[in-house]
């Protein structure tokens, strides 16, 4: 080093603001996500490699498994760390609070984080109902994902003494659940935001429109 360089060091890069990167993070994800189902569309399953997705997507193989663990996993936008991130949210949640609105808080929560896109929906749908495999994985997900919220609404209903939590809670989860699918069902036909429709499924409930 030159003496130069003592006397004038470079100063050090800024770090990124968490909002920034995580904003990054979520482009990325969602342009290898949207690569995946692209490529699946166009050639098959069996012939798209993860390799083939990076390349599309513009970044590294690296990258992609930084992200995921599988192509398929890319192709259906599954997030461990999301779906973990759902059930500490429903920990987190006031314990008094009632169970029905600690798990719509959650779930609008989540459905917010959706890219807002019904086109890459109905193409990311219309590859799962060409590929069985994919369907099956996407059900063992959403099955351990249910279980993970019913078991922590089960010890939350414990902590505060009630009589058939294990019963209420698997109740609760799978209406909850249900709820969601059907704002992505609206949100498919009307463009709306997922969030949104969800909002309107949950007036819907409470006004007794929909006799649930």
């Amino acid at each position: 080093m030159t003496p130069e360089a003592d006397e004038n060091p470079q100063p050090a890069a800024a770090p990124e603001p968490c909002g920034l990167r995580e904003t990054k993070k979520r482009r990325t994800r969602e342009a290898m996500h949207r690569a995946a189902v692209d490529l699946v569309a166009e050639h098959g399953s069996t012939r798209v490699t993860a390799e083939m997705i990076a390349e599309r997507a513009g970044v590294s193989p690296r990258t992609f498994f930084n992200y995921w663990a599988s192509k398929d996993e890319a192709v259906l936008g599954l997030s461990h760390e999301r779906d973990a991130r759902a059930v500490e949210l429903l920990a987190q949640r006031p314990a008094g609070e009632d169970p029905v609105a600690s798990l719509r808080a959650v779930m609008l929560q989540m459905t917010a984080a959706i890219p807002d896109d019904p086109d890459l929906r109905a193409a990311k749908r219309a590859v799962i109902e060409r590929e069985p495999h994919l369907k099956q994985l996407s059900g063992r997900a959403m099955a351990a994902l249910h279980a993970d919220l019913t078991r922590t609404l089960v010890g939350r209903l414990e902590a505060r003494g009630e009589e058939g939590a294990e019963f209420r809670a698997q109740v609760l989860v799978q209406l909850a659940v249900a709820a969601a699918r059907s704002a992505f069902a609206l949100s498919m036909a009307s463009g709306r935001p997922v969030a949104a429709e969800l909002e309107r499924v949950h007036a819907a409930v409470d006004a007794g429109a929909v006799g649930v």
